[in-house]
């Protein structure tokens, strides 16, 4: 199932940068958008392990970091983000499933490289995010809560990969105001590479994450976002509306 979710993720993406290269020299903006802003919220994840059916409670955690929009385009763009994340998964009893037996967390420095597209105009957008993602981990945490002889699998005592390379995508709105602008996100991403290191061909020896949940974002424009001036050498004072952080004419 994970194969399937990846497979369609890449997919997707590719079929996102063949259009934005297509369309790269339209619609561009002179001089590009820059803004930079916060990002908090809550992430839900889980590890599937190939054959083995194993039952898991997902881990939920907090996330927070700093993001940077670059937009050279009018209805594409670039957003990079330092994020904290947390991936891991809890692992019932076999026998009784109210019972969690073992719970493993990794804390994460993600790193993602995100191709945004915005549908919309004025200071309400739809936004769509998609592309790489690159996890460094920085600490761990495990607990065997009850020690089972028959429900113990070769990746409790496996180390964890310390960097783990995902695809990632997420969906939201971008509402932009005077005061800044405000973006609501769901987020979905999904690790290309093990989560734990593989000493041997076993039938847990696949490891692979999924992360999913949402996310707000306090977003600071930094330039390119007032009205561009005109080319007459008037002499009226610049109109009020230049003095707020608002979306171009151009737009």
């Amino acid at each position: 199932m994970h194969h399937i979710y990846r497979n369609i993720i890449c997919s997707f993406f590719l079929l996102l940068l063949s259009h934005q290269l297509v369309e790269a020299q339209k619609n561009l903006l002179d001089p590009p958008r820059i803004a930079v802003g916060l990002k908090g919220g809550y992430y839900s994840s889980a590890v599937g392990f190939t054959t083995e059916p194993i039952s898991q409670s997902p881990v939920l955690a907090p996330t927070y970091g700093f993001l940077f929009k670059y937009n050279a385009e009018k209805f594409f763009g670039l957003q990079v983000e330092l994020n904290h994340i947390t991936a891991g998964w809890g692992e019932f009893n076999q026998e009784d499933f109210t019972e969690t037996v073992y719970e493993r967390k990794l804390n994460y420095i993600s790193l993602p490289m995100l191709t945004n597209i915005y549908l919309g105009k004025k200071n309400f957008q739809f936004v769509i995010l998609v592309g790489p993602q690159f996890d460094y981990m920085i600490g761990e945490s495990k607990e065997v809560i009850t020690t089972l002889d028959n429900q113990r699998y070769d990746y409790y005592d496996r180390a964890a990969n310390p960097f783990v390379v995902s695809i990632a995508g997420g969906a939201g709105v971008n509402i932009l105001t005077k005061y800044g602008h405000f973006q609501i996100e769901g987020r979905f991403s999904a690790s290309m590479t093990d989560v734990l290191k593989a000493d041997s061909r076993s039938s847990t020896n696949r490891s692979v994450s999924t992360i999913g949940g949402l996310t707000f974002s306090y977003i600071l424009p930094i330039s390119g976002w007032k009205a561009k001036p005109s080319d007459d050498n008037t002499s009226e004072a610049p109109s009020k509306s230049n003095d707020n952080w608002e979306i171009r004419n151009d737009q």
